[in-house]
Formats: C-alpha cells, structure tokens, sequence
C-alpha cells in the first residue's frame, strides 16, 4: 500500500519540477491579442509582422482617415525609449486602426501623448513600421466606422474589386 503512495508523490514532485521549469511569457500589455495578429487588415501580404504586441509611447503628429480602406492612420512620434520600433531612416511610427476595431479603440487627438499596443510590423510597400492594427489606444474618442465604410472594408478583405474609389497610397 505504501508503494503507490510513494509513486504517487514522486510522480507529483516531478511534474511540480517540470511545471516551474516552462518560461514564463509576459505579455507587454494586457490589450494584446490571441489569434492571427493581421486579422482584418488589408493587403496583409505587405506586411512582416516583427513582433506579435508591442507597446509603444509617443506624441501624435497627425491623424488621417483613410477613405480606400477605413484606417486610421496616425503618425506617432515616439519617446526616445520607443525610437527602436523606427524604421532606420524613419522618425515616425505609423498606427493604424482598422474599421473593424473603431468601435472599441479611441482615436487620439493630434499632439496628443498616447500609450499604444498592437502589432509590430514593417510595411514593405511603404518602408516604415508600424503599430498595425492597434488594438488599444490609451487616449482619444471612440469613433465607430459608419455602416458604409465596414461595408466597403468587407468587400476590400473579400477581394472584391472597385470597392473603394482610391488607392491606399
């Protein structure tokens, strides 16, 4: 009777030994996502992803609303601490909030200071890098895509052509 208690306890005792030798992950912010992190962006092709979530800290130079796609674009100049999220010739950090996420993610004001988190990717259409698509945006106002503009991003994902009039230049 008292063998298997005896195993039992060293099966334990290792598994417990096992257990605390896996890495712990910490995540850089808790507004990271699981999944696929380009769901929902267009053209994801262009994009490397560098680092699944980032966070990064800066002040907003400007803010853009794409029409072709539904992105925010927002130029983010970085503190010195997140000046190595820059391409090397770069001294913005392009954010880009997709349609998708308008709903739940604030669109800063510009000069703004802000705390973002999202995706960290180099855009090899463009030559920068960028915080693609934010997930969490620390200041702002939360402004939904309209019904059309989530329409025409579907059909964008779709691959439907003619969906927008411009290019995303």
């Amino acid at each position: 009777m008292r063998r298997p208690a005896v195993l039992l306890a060293l099966f334990l005792a290792c598994c417990t030994a096992a257990c605390s030798l896996r890495r712990q992950v910490t995540l850089p912010s808790p507004y990271c996502r699981g999944g696929n992190p380009l769901a929902g962006v267009y053209h994801p092709q262009r994009l490397r992803v560098k680092s699944r979530c980032r966070v990064a800290i800066g002040t907003v130079d400007k803010v853009k609303f794409e029409v072709f796609d539904g992105d925010v674009h927002v130029d983010l100049r970085p503190d010195p601490d997140y000046e190595h999220l820059l391409a090397h010739d770069g001294q913005r950090l392009v954010v880009e909030i997709i349609p998708q996420d308008r709903s739940k993610v604030a669109v800063p004001a510009e000069g703004a200071r802000i705390e973002v988190a999202g995706p960290w990717v180099e855009d090899s259409k463009h030559g920068w890098n960028e915080i693609h698509p934010a997930w969490w945006v620390s200041a702002g106002t939360i402004e939904p895509a309209s019904a059309e503009e989530l329409r025409r991003a579907q059909l964008l994902l779709q691959g439907v052509e003619g969906a927008a009039e411009e290019d995303d230049g």
